[in-house]
């Protein structure tokens, strides 16, 4: 949206995760269109790919109303979830449809009705609930098992409920899967790297085999199940859902 932008250099623009985007700074769509059909002899494409069970806000998202999206395709087929993941998902697109935020198209929520997942593998999934200085040592002991058995970092992900909180306490988890990295004797190639860490948010449209969700509570709680689907859809064949505990034993947000 930076007035800087040369439109006249691009024909094409592709969106992805396009339902957390917002008018903050205009209308993000109406631009784009303009620049991919305004005025052009050869009119270029203008691709939107969203989901919106995955909203992580509850602001204008700039897309227009649902029953104009057209032509518009629905894909129903997960094919790259474990069972277990994918009854998870299930289970939250059920919650979201049955309690939607505001920020969700009412029309949209018949997509689930259509959910199904090719079967595969049964993977794994876990719900923890830690203090912080255990749930560094759990994480960094299950990177050390996945690393040992030829995982390599690229397959984890280890994702905070938002950036603030990953800038805040990811280095206490790096530190701690070094240290583990060091004590198992293994090489400098194997030794955890801080790509490993993103916020659920940042890292959505992505995936990996193995994901922790750090704290997977929403700042609104109309939207905590969307956080929780959308960190869940990152997961391939193993996810580990950790809470953490206040010395009170509830769990709590990090406070940054």
């Amino acid at each position: 949206m930076n007035y800087k932008f040369k439109t006249e250099r691009f024909q094409h623009i592709i969106v992805d995760e396009a339902q957390n985007f917002r008018t903050e700074n205009g209308n993000w769509y109406e631009k784009a269109k303009g620049i991919t059909q305004g005025g052009k002899t050869r009119p270029g494409m203008f691709w939107i790919f969203l989901n919106y069970f995955q909203t992580s806000h509850l602001q204008a998202s700039g897309l227009p109303d649902f029953e104009l999206q057209y032509p518009k395709e629905e894909l129903t087929q997960v094919v790259r979830n474990g069972d277990k993941i994918a009854e998870f998902l299930q289970q939250e697109l059920r919650k979201i449809r049955d309690n939607p935020p505001c920020s969700i198209p009412r029309a949209s929520l018949n997509i689930v009705h259509e959910f199904k997942w090719s079967q595969s593998v049964s993977g794994t999934l876990k719900t923890r609930y830690l203090t912080l200085e255990k749930m560094v040592s759990y994480v960094a002991n299950k990177c050390d098992v996945f690393l040992s058995k030829g995982y390599s970092p690229q397959d984890i992900a280890v994702l905070f409920s938002t950036d603030r909180e990953k800038k805040a306490y990811g280095h206490m988890f790096l530190r701690e899967m070094r240290r583990k990295r060091r004590a198992s004797q293994m090489n400098d190639a194997s030794v955890c790297h801080s790509y490993m860490f993103d916020s659920i948010r940042r890292f959505s449209g992505l995936e990996r085999s193995i994901v922790f969700g750090i704290n997977p509570i929403a700042t609104e709680q109309s939207i905590s199940h969307n956080l929780l689907l959308c960190l869940a859809s990152r997961a391939m064949k193993h996810l580990y859902i950790l809470y953490i505990l206040t010395p009170e034993g509830q769990s709590s947000m990090v406070a940054c």
